[in-house]
């Protein structure tokens, strides 16, 4: 089962054909920013083309939601390291343009969110697979990363976010830079790793309603939906259940005295 339509699925798939012969000529190929599902699609795609060691995602920061699918060069295939190791050694000066990061500031004059500094840029004409992650750091500023085709666009002509001035310049991310993701913890048992029994645990549900919910094709595990109630699930599993929220699986942590499982959740807020 896909997880994005058939139409985007064939046309990530024309792409990522394009980008594997671009690399084949000897070239570092960055393609788009991808969303966590078209990135769990490509890596499909790219393990049918036994390509997945010659790829890497990467969106500016550790843990970037949007990240773009960089290609090494078909010379450096053979060498020792991944895919970004080898990148980094051989590439560095392409690679420093892969993703470009843009400090946005507002003049103070009213609060800004993630949809307005997001509207404001595809108001100018870019498309939204130009634009990374917006990480929103208070009420004024904002980071946004970026492909280098934009870069240098966005600070001439980005003016105004809704209708604050404000003010474009480039910005050096931090090597410790990490976004704080607002999560509320979950601590339960389950009878055992089993899906139906983590959503019931992460719902608050019975087991048959929690069965009936990943029949029905609402939840997904690491963005992938996923309709087996006897998945066995692994510590580190994003899960997500349609109208519930996401949740991510921290750990499962010895057993009780009755034989159940200890679970440590996560759910994003």
């Amino acid at each position: 089962m896909s997880y994005i339509s058939d139409d985007a699925q064939k046309l990530l798939a024309a792409r990522i054909d394009d980008h594997l012969r671009q690399a084949e000529r000897g070239e570092l190929v960055c393609g788009n920013f991808l969303t966590p599902a078209e990135a769990a699609e490509a890596k499909i795609i790219l393990r049918e083309r036994r390509a997945a060691d010659r790829v890497f995602f990467f969106g500016g920061y550790k843990d970037a939601e949007r990240r773009r699918m960089i290609f090494i060069p078909s010379y450096l295939a053979d060498l020792d390291g991944d895919a970004e190791e080898k990148a980094g050694l051989y590439c560095a000066d392409e690679l420093a343009l892969a993703v470009c990061s843009l400090m946005i500031k507002g003049s103070g004059f009213r609060n800004l969110s993630h949809r307005d500094y997001l509207g404001s840029l595809l108001a100018l004409g870019i498309e939204r697979r130009e634009i990374g992650d917006i990480v929103v750091l208070d009420e004024h500023e904002a980071i946004v990363f970026c492909t280098d085709k934009i870069r240098d666009y966005l600070l001439t002509s980005l003016e105004r976010i809704a209708t604050d001035r404000v003010t474009v310049s480039k910005y050096s991310i931090p090597e410790d830079f990490a976004v704080e993701k607002k999560t509320v913890k979950i601590t339960d048992t389950v009878a055992s790793p089993r899906f139906d029994c983590v959503i019931g645990a992460l719902l608050n549900l019975s087991r048959e309603k929690a069965q009936n919910l990943i029949n029905s094709g609402l939840c997904e595990v690491d963005h992938l939906p996923e309709i087996r109630v006897d998945r066995q699930i692994e510590a580190g599993a994003v899960i997500s259940a349609r109208g519930y929220g996401k949740f991510s699986v921290i750990s499962f942590d010895g057993e009780t005295r009755r034989g159940r499982i200890r679970m440590s959740a996560e759910k994003y807020v």
